[in-house]
């Protein structure tokens, strides 16, 4: 899986409407199309429900085993730090 859980989300977790169980989210998430890791992550993920797609986001991050996207040298928030460069 090479895209961010921004792309995943946009892709994959329309018609969902918040708040919504984790088992509903998925479900969704997988009559979209959604590929077997992606729905693998979001199950092992340790919420029940989600009130908005921010926290679907959040679920995919933490869970995706690089947890490194588009210039973040920490590897520890899903937002980029400012000013850094990728490596």
């Amino acid at each position: 899986m090479r895209e961010t859980p921004l792309e995943l989300t946009a892709k994959y977790a329309h018609g969902i409407h918040y708040p919504v169980s984790k088992e509903e989210a998925i479900e969704v998430i997988a009559r979209n199309g959604a590929p077997q890791d992606v729905i693998a992550l979001l199950n092992a993920a340790p919420y029940d429900r989600f009130t908005q797609v921010h926290e679907i986001q959040c679920a995919l991050w933490h869970e995706m085993p690089t947890g490194r996207f588009r210039g973040d040298r920490t590897a520890n928030s899903p937002h980029a730090t400012r000013g850094s460069k990728v490596v």
